[in-house]
């Protein structure tokens, strides 16, 4: 009889992460579970494995697959360059076949966090009309009816909302309340800086209704955390500013989402634990729904510089409304997107489920949201009725700090 193949320490650690990540603390790799050391050296050389679901779990899991890949002109990594399916995340079919129940959420099977990014607090100003009058007129000279018909209606009201000092982006308030109704609670990311154009066209206005903003969001009830700006996925020193600045306002900031989610798994997420986040929610796909690490839980990050698992709590981003409706990437109307965002939750029923979904405050004016208000509040009353929870970011990150090991200070 031949002797056991020794299975090299960087290995069993890996893979040990990949275990705890499913719950599956008892079983180890080389007793319960094969060690096939050809797979684990095709991981190391960037290589997905065909032949080892585990091995080929810490692929996706620490996405490899990343690392030196191409991306677009914001520098994301798209789902159009993976090789998995995102509505059908590999590390959950492994925790089928190796039997292990999905993680649940109190009393609740899946749970979703609400969140929403705020990018654009007041839409109004003297650069957003001129902007809205521009893609009026380019609407109109490429016979688009349907946008430029909106564009139209947003502007015919603006003498209104100057007359009575409201805009249609500043609904927060009612936008915590109305969650509140249909029984859920969500978070707010709140931008602390600009340095790009992307960041918006109007920072002055940002910076003058910041204190306004939070302190409407905190007396509401949600959960405030910080919007990292374009520029500080790129400079941390700077996004450690941002949070330093917000938090002035706010308090201890534990939460964070990049700005145009230029999240990079192997460059800005795990520093994120030295500047002080616990959890983040930027890993997900600009341009597809579903799961970009390959799970439908939040999971810690692998730190590939330490090896070993990062102490931070990543979300995953599952469902955003741009990816839904933007030209740029599917260009769905409300009513088209809704069995796309249905379908996701019946999955998450049946299969389990821990993951956000953003919706930007600008979608929430009924008479310019072309129903994509309406949905928002469908898929809350949706996931009830599917047996789960709609909750903030913060509280599905610590439920899942909680089994996932997380050292807290």
């Amino acid at each position: 009889m031949s002797a056991a193949v020794a299975i090299p320490e960087r290995v069993e650690r890996r893979a040990r992460w990949v275990l705890d990540t499913l719950g599956a603390t008892d079983l180890r790799l080389g007793d319960d579970l094969p060690f096939r050391p050809e797979a684990w050296e095709q991981v190391e050389r960037g290589e997905l494995p065909q032949k080892d679901e585990l091995a080929a779990a810490f692929f996706h899991l620490a996405r490899i697959e990343e690392i030196g890949a191409p991306r677009d002109r914001h520098g994301r990594f798209s789902a159009a360059s993976s090789c998995l399916d995102p509505l059908d995340p590999p590390l959950e079919r492994l925790r089928q076949e190796l039997g292990l129940p999905a993680r649940w959420y109190g009393s609740a099977r899946f749970a979703v966090a609400l969140t929403h990014d705020v990018d654009v607090p007041w839409r109004w100003t003297r650069i957003g009309v001129r902007g809205a009058a521009a893609r009026l007129k380019g609407d109109v000279l490429a016979r688009r009816p349907g946008p430029a018909l909106h564009e139209a209606r947003g502007l015919a009201r603006v003498p209104l909302h100057k007359l009575r000092g409201s805009d249609p982006n500043w609904r927060f308030a009612e936008i915590v309340a109305e969650e509140r109704a249909h029984g859920g609670r969500s978070t707010f990311f709140v931008m602390a800086g600009h340095g790009h154009r992307a960041d918006g066209a109007a920072p002055e206005v940002y910076d003058r209704l910041r204190p306004k903003l939070v302190e409407t969001l905190v007396e509401a009830g949600a959960e405030v955390g910080l919007h990292g700006s374009y520029l500080s996925a790129e400079d941390l020193d700077r996004l450690a500013r941002e949070r330093a600045m917000l938090a002035q306002l706010e308090g201890p900031l534990v939460g964070h989402r990049y700005h145009y989610l230029r999240v990079d798994p192997h460059r800005n997420l795990v520093p994120l634990v030295g500047i002080g986040f616990h959890y983040d929610t930027s890993l997900g796909f600009p341009d597809a729904l579903g799961f970009r690490a390959g799970i439908a839980h939040p999971f810690r990050p692998w730190d590939m510089e330490r090896d070993r698992p990062a102490d931070l709590v990543e979300v995953p981003l599952a469902v955003m409304d741009a990816t839904l409706a933007e030209d740029r990437y599917e260009g769905l109307s409300a009513a088209a997107a809704k069995p796309r965002v249905l379908a996701l939750l019946d999955w998450a029923a049946e299969h389990g489920g821990g993951f956000s979904i953003l919706w930007h405050p600008e979608r929430f004016d009924a008479a310019s949201a072309r129903g994509w208000d309406r949905l928002y509040f469908e898929v809350i009353d949706a996931v009830r009725e599917r047996g789960g929870v709609c909750v903030t970011a913060r509280e599905l990150g610590a439920t899942a700090a909680d089994w996932l090991g997380v050292p807290t200070a």
